[in-house]
């Protein structure tokens, strides 16, 4: 009986030590494998990353609002825009812009349909653009054509509909 049970215990053995080899190899395959299929995807995180590094360098990111004069102020955060944007690029890629080319440069119209106003030759409403300055803390009005000022990354600015009156 004795016997029989070594013989037993030895089949048992074999069995599994064949199962737990086979189980180990299927193991090690499934390692191979995925140390590939990691490898590839390093390699192409490392070209995502380079092309977002490249695509950082090539563009900046500003915010935009819009003030329509009426209390509704739509604010475009996050803008992404190619390096060397200007105000007016900014704005025509946020809204539905119309502007006419003029001797100190672009100006602009309407913005959603929101047109300027001229109530007389002394007095109307119009859009004008601002820029907030970080270290005053306070807008202040675009010094150039909207067409001439580029933007820089991080750079916040407003079309207001505005009244004026000289």
């Amino acid at each position: 009986m004795e016997e029989k049970a070594v013989k037993v215990l030895l089949v048992v053995l074999l069995v599994w030590a064949v199962a737990a080899s086979g189980y180990a190899a299927k193991l090690y395959m499934e390692n191979v494998k995925l140390r590939g299929t990691v490898a590839s995807l390093e390699a192409r995180l490392a070209k995502a990353e380079a092309a977002a590094a490249d695509l950082e360098r090539r563009t900046v990111t500003v915010d935009v609002a819009i003030d329509y004069g009426n209390g509704t102020v739509v604010w475009h955060n996050g803008t992404v825009l190619p390096r060397g944007a200007t105000v007016l690029t900014a704005l025509v890629s946020v809204a539905k812009v119309e502007y006419k080319m003029g001797k100190y440069g672009a100006y602009v119209v309407a913005v959603d349909g929101v047109r300027e106003k001229l109530l007389s030759k002394n007095e109307g409403y119009s859009w004008m653009w601002y820029i907030f300055d970080p270290k005053e803390k306070k807008w202040v009005p675009g010094p150039v054509a909207a067409d001439k000022y580029k933007l820089g990354d991080g750079a916040v600015i407003m079309w207001k509909y505005a009244h004026w009156k000289y």
